[in-house]
C-alpha cells in the first residue's frame, strides 16, 4: 500500500482572472509554512517523494516542506491547473464557475485530456508521495476515487491536506482536507 497526500497551494497573490501564474500572498506564505509544519509531523515523512505543479503558487507552497526535509522537489505539469485555452482573463472566473457545474462527459477536449493525464500520472506513483497542486486537480482525483462524474465534489481550502492510499490502480480516500469557506483564487 502506498500513501499519497494531496496539498492545495496556499493563498495566491492574485486571482485566477488577474494572473495565469501568481505566487503566494503574504497569507499564502504563512499557510504554506504552517502546512509544512503539519506535514513534517506525519509518520515516515522523510520517505515521501515531493511533486509539484509547475505553477508558482504550488511550487512556493511545496518549497517550505522541501526545505524542512532537505529533499528534491519534482515538477510535473500533469498536476497543473485546469487549462482554459482561448478564455480571456476577464472571462476566466465565469468560465471556471461553469466548469464547476459540469460533469466529466461535458468537458471540451483540452479539459478531458488534462483530466486523463492526471489520472494516468497518479496511477504511476509507486512510492509515498506528496503532490502540491490545485483545487480542480484535487477534485479530479477525489471524483475519480469516488466514481463521481461531477467536476467539483468538494471545496479544498488553501493548504488543505487530503490523504489517500493506493494499491495498484485502486485508491482509498482516507481523509478529505479542510473545506474552503471563501472564494477560489
Amino acid at each position: 500500500m502506498t500513501k499519497l497526500i494531496l496539498v492545495r497551494h496556499g493563498e495566491a497573490s492574485a486571482s485566477w482572472e488577474e494572473s495565469s501564474d501568481p505566487g503566494l500572498s503574504n497569507l499564502g506564505v504563512t499557510q504554506a509554512l504552517e502546512c509544512a509544519d503539519t506535514l513534517f509531523k506525519f509518520e515516515d515523512i522523510e520517505n515521501f517523494d515531493l511533486i509539484s505543479s509547475p505553477l508558482k503558487r504550488a511550487i512556493e507552497t511545496a518549497e517550505k516542506l522541501k526545505t524542512k526535509l532537505n529533499k528534491h522537489l519534482s515538477i510535473d505539469p500533469a498536476f497543473a491547473e485546469i487549462p482554459s485555452p482561448g478564455v480571456s482573463f476577464k472571462n476566466r472566473q465565469k468560465w471556471l464557475k461553469e466548469i464547476f457545474n459540469k460533469n466529466i462527459d461535458e468537458l471540451e477536449n483540452p479539459q478531458k485530456n488534462w483530466r486523463d493525464k492526471i489520472i494516468s500520472e497518479i496511477k504511476k506513483i509507486e512510492k509515498p508521495t506528496i503532490i502540491f497542486s490545485h483545487f480542480m486537480v484535487i477534485n479530479t482525483i477525489v471524483a475519480h476515487i469516488e466514481n463521481n462524474a461531477s467536476m467539483v465534489c468538494f471545496y479544498p481550502d488553501n493548504c488543505s491536506i487530503t490523504e489517500l492510499n493506493k494499491r495498484g490502480n485502486k485508491f482509498d480516500l482516507l481523509r478529505l482536507g479542510n473545506q474552503l469557506s471563501s472564494i477560489i483564487n
